[in-house]
């Protein structure tokens, strides 16, 4: 988009994003990463559209920090920290677990369409490929479903329907309707028949 100012006579390019969407993209990620900047901020977790399958709940806010820099061997790197909590399902019951988000990902730049350098061992850190422009968003969504646990559970059986379904299972007894299936006496065949 292009604004003139008529009095001077000079064009402008206007930003293709402005308002509070912009504030979470990173332009030029390789100069961010020449010049050591970083980036602070504030996301709702309800702004994070991929995590919404997955969460018991959209309520809260996801703090983050971007810090450039170079690695040991000189190449462009993102250090990204973010901290939440986050509502997940219980494997048990179902009902919300509370889970303190705790995100610390060291990530190499790479220019769009060339290859990673072999770095071997798990210890190496990831490669993201960066353009012109960086989505703080999408990359956090991407660090966050990378490290979130697969199955949760509340603590020491403290499920919102554990009591009852340990009364109840010591009263029931689980086979019983079976031996009703056997016949009354107690699946022995009468000759009688």
């Amino acid at each position: 988009m292009e604004f003139i100012d008529i009095a001077a006579q000079k064009y402008y390019h206007a930003a293709l994003m402005s308002g509070p969407a912009a504030a979470h993209v990173l332009e030029d990620p390789f100069e961010f990463a020449r010049s050591a900047g970083t980036r602070d901020g504030r996301i709702p977790v309800a702004e994070l559209p991929r995590l919404q399958d997955l969460l018991c709940g959209n309520e809260g806010v996801l703090d983050y920090t971007l810090q450039g820099g170079r690695d040991r061997r000189n190449r462009p790197q993102l250090r990204l920290k973010a901290s939440a909590t986050l509502f997940l399902p219980c494997a048990r019951c179902l009902a919300a677990v509370s889970h303190e988000l705790r995100l610390d990902s060291t990530l190499l730049l790479m220019q769009s369409g060339s290859e990673p350098a072999e770095d071997g061992g798990p210890d190496a850190p990831d490669w993201i490929e960066a353009g012109r422009d960086l989505d703080i968003v999408q990359l956090l969504e991407d660090e966050i479903l990378l490290g979130l646990p697969i199955s949760v559970r509340h603590a020491g059986g403290a499920c919102a329907d554990a009591g009852t379904t340990a009364a109840a299972g010591a009263t029931r007894k689980p086979f019983a309707m079976l031996s009703g299936l056997r016949g009354g006496n107690g699946g022995v065949k009468d000759d009688k028949d």
